[in-house]
């Protein structure tokens, strides 16, 4: 297994496609069924695909997003799944959930495929249908949501959060609990591909929404509770003394990039950043010498606010909001409005106890273990916790008790290991 001075791209998000059956106006791939550069055969072959399986493994991948586009346009999606699957990657699957019926949900569960992550954008199915140009969407992804609960699959509901919808994001996480959801992430807009037409919320309105999402883990356990592409939640719920300090944080370049359908690399599916082709240079030398990949794991090349935080290590602030504001991927992410008071986060070495440390080496996939550990660590110091327990990894990790009844029955370390992925 190789690491870049100990970096391992240990996630990658996947976009198979640019085609899909659906247009959304906020779409970083500018994807749709006549999608410009939508060309089958401009996509990595099978044989590629499954090539560049084998390179994620020999870096450590140990999960792997399948999205699109559609990913379920791609006919041979269930033999790059079962491959990934094979080779003891977590897969996921991202869709709109339109084409997911029960042979679809049922061949997922075959082909190894852990969990299905389906974009909802409202609970009122005009709104939704109308946002995703689909006269029956909402139908299709909330039948999906079923659907793949049914094939013993978790569900994750995946909302951007934007003006449209800003203040039913209460009523979506009712939504997502009702519909038996292991995970409600709200993402929050990057202006990029199509979505550079469209307002971004203020960094005092993001502010206020990732204030009320790290309040509401608690309410909402056993259902997760997430912000994506918004790594400051992690300075607002590590203020607060709240759970949820291991999720946030970007991960752009350290632990995680983007593969687009020609086989472009990015540090993120929301960076346009392309820093090498798997056609053109091995995967292995594009993770471990891009040079923008090397400086985006420098926490100290970071620039104005974001440069001088003391957060910057443990948030690191978003990179891809960074780079479609300013076209550098290291200035100060201009959907945070805190203020810095310089200096750096210390926290001494705590002891855990016999355990806390058994069930955190439970967690067999090493990139969550370690988020967890330092997760659990910053929230046990900021509590002055002379040592980690059980208990404080309970607290620590909002959601981390679910009953047995919630969902289909699996084993501790399984529901851990999805837990902890998105």
């Amino acid at each position: 297994m190789s690491h870049a001075n100990g970096f391992s791209p240990s996630l990658i998000s996947w976009n198979l496609t640019k085609r899909c059956n659906l247009r959304c106006p906020h779409c970083y791939m500018e994807a749709g069924a006549k999608a410009e550069g939508a060309r089958i055969e401009d996509e990595l072959t099978t044989e590629e695909c499954l090539a560049t399986i084998d390179d994620m493994k020999a870096l450590g991948t140990e999960m792997l997003i399948l999205t699109g586009g559609e990913p379920l346009l791609r006919k041979d999606i269930y033999d790059i799944a079962t491959y990934a699957s094979d080779q003891g990657m977590w897969v996921v699957m991202g869709t709109n959930g339109v084409l997911v019926t029960e042979p679809v949900a049922k061949k997922m569960a075959e082909c190894g495929v852990k969990g299905v992550g389906i974009s909802i954008d409202s609970t009122n199915p005009e709104v939704h249908n109308s946002f995703r140009g689909g006269p029956d969407a909402w139908e299709h992804s909330v039948r999906a949501l079923r659907t793949c609960r049914d094939q013993g699959l978790e569900v994750l509901v995946q909302t951007t959060v934007m003006g449209l919808n800003y203040d039913e994001v209460p009523a979506m996480l009712e939504f997502a609990r009702d519909q038996g959801a292991w995970s409600f992430n709200l993402y929050f807009l990057v202006k990029t591909g199509r979505g550079q037409q469209m307002n971004d919320l203020s960094a005092e309105k993001t502010e206020e929404m990732l204030t009320f999402l790290a309040n509401a883990q608690d309410r909402y356990r056993p259902m997760l509770v997430r912000a994506k592409c918004a790594p400051h939640f992690k300075r607002v719920a590590f203020e607060a003394g709240l759970g949820g300090i291991e999720s946030g944080g970007c991960m752009a370049g350290t632990e995680y990039l983007r593969i687009t359908p020609e086989g472009d690399v990015t540090p993120c599916p929301y960076m346009t950043l392309t820093v090498g082709n798997l056609r053109d240079r091995p995967f292995r030398e594009i993770w471990e010498e891009a040079p923008e990949l090397v400086a985006l794991r420098d926490p100290e090349q970071l620039k104005g606010r974001c440069g001088s935080c003391e957060y910057k290590e443990l948030c690191g602030g978003c990179r891809c909001r960074a780079y479609a504001e300013f076209g550098d991927y290291l200035q100060e992410d201009p959907g945070c409005s805190y203020e810095p008071v310089g200096g750096r986060l210390e926290f001494e070495q705590l002891e855990w106890s016999r355990e806390a440390q058994v069930r955190l080496e439970r967690i067999p996939i090493r990139f969550i273990r370690e988020k967890v550990k330092r997760g659990v660590e910053a929230y046990a110091a900021n509590d002055s916790s002379p040592m980690v327990t059980i208990e404080i990894m309970k607290q620590a990790l909002a959601g981390f008790e679910r009953p047995p009844a919630f969902g289909k029955a699996q084993d501790e370390d399984q529901r851990l290991e999805v837990e902890r992925l998105l």
